[in-house]
């Protein structure tokens, strides 16, 4: 119980950074609808039943009952919606491109605040980066490293025999031995005259792979404020490269999907909540990119599905039926609440309940 009592601070900070990124999605949807002229009817931070509101001009800001990302309500965007006659502020009766910026800009802004937390983590904190050398950093419980006895700062000096470069070789050596025996030599402590010692570890199959369970040593990279804007965008970038890549080889079924639903999501986030500042805007930076690429994904009810019918419609220069898009949208909002409920009940929980 009082484990739990501690870690109040942490879940709602967790909480708080996480209905950050949500809000900083729809602002940007916000903002682009009203350069665009559009009128915006309620800009709500959480969902459910209003608590409280306040009306600025034609938007009604509101904090509901569920205190879990929001929404904004555009005028003309519900399919089927009745427009007052004369009304020039509607979405439906704005340009196809117009309406495209303002769909684009949701996932944009969780891109640019990613940009803007990498630049301040490189200019005060330091972005931690992947270590290219062969030095063990988390290893994680009940994985085939703790169970062979590696530790966190190891550094790994041969596998089967070999002689291992950087990290890149030791995980290609690892996935080549899946279900098998793989004897390494480590380096454990510091300096050339470490001692060594020998290991043996059997990687777990899967799916043909080897995997371990270990993750790299992170090294702080840090740059004046000039240097670390221009680094930010280029780590950044790198990373959702990486994401991309990932999501890639998920697809050409290269690699095994590992997914996580919210529970999984906000208990990394309270761990690296625990680790300290730089850990935990590291993870809010990573965070925010996978919000702006799962967003950018061209399925329905997905922002990244909606700009697909409006590129149609920019080219054709023929609009989707709205009663059509719309139910498309449904099917896949239902598709995907349920693939989200599944993660969470056959993924999150039962990894929550083995710790």
């Amino acid at each position: 119980m009082s484990s739990f009592l501690q870690s109040i601070p942490m879940i709602i900070v967790t909480v708080l950074a996480f209905g950050l990124l949500i809000v900083i999605h729809e602002l940007g949807h916000y903002f682009a609808a009203r350069w665009s002229g559009m009128r915006v009817e309620r800009f709500s931070i959480g969902f459910g039943p209003v608590v409280w509101s306040r009306r600025r001009g034609d938007t009604e800001w509101a904090v509901s009952a569920i205190p879990l990302g929001g929404y904004v309500k555009i005028l003309g965007m519900a399919p089927g919606e009745e427009i007052p006659p004369g009304e020039t502020g509607a979405y439906s009766t704005k340009p196809a491109w117009k309406r495209f910026l303002v769909i684009l800009a949701g996932p944009a802004m969780n891109y640019l605040l990613a940009v803007v937390l990498a630049v301040g983590l490189i200019a005060t904190l330091g972005l931690r980066e992947p270590d290219p050398s062969a030095t063990v950093g988390d290893v994680i419980p009940g994985g085939a490293a703790a169970r062979a006895g590696l530790r966190a700062g190891d550094r790994i000096l041969s596998a089967g025999g070999a002689p291992v470069a950087d990290w890149k070789a030791l995980v290609q050596a690892i996935r080549a031995h899946p279900g098998q025996e793989l004897e390494l030599s480590v380096a454990r402590g510091d300096g050339p005259g470490a001692p060594a010692v020998s290991l043996t570890i059997h990687p777990d199959d899967s799916g043909g792979i080897g995997k371990a369970g270990i993750a790299p040593s992170l090294r702080a990279v840090h740059a004046g404020l000039l240097e670390s804007v221009s680094m930010g965008f280029r780590r950044t970038a790198d990373k959702a490269g990486e994401i991309l890549g990932g999501l890639g080889q998920i697809v050409t079924r290269k690699q095994k999907a590992e997914l996580q639903g919210p529970l999984g999501i906000a208990q990394e986030m309270t761990r690296s909540a625990r680790a300290g500042a730089a850990p935990f805007l590291m993870m809010v930076w990573l965070i925010s990119i996978m919000l702006a690429i799962f967003n950018f994904l061209p399925l329905p009810a997905l922002d990244g599905g909606r700009l697909i019918f409006l590129v149609y419609e920019m080219v054709t220069r023929r609009p989707v039926n709205p009663r059509a898009e719309a139910v498309i949208h449904t099917v896949g909002f239902v598709l995907l609440f349920g693939l989200l409920i599944g993660v969470t009940l056959f993924g999150d929980l039962p990894r929550l309940l083995r710790r």
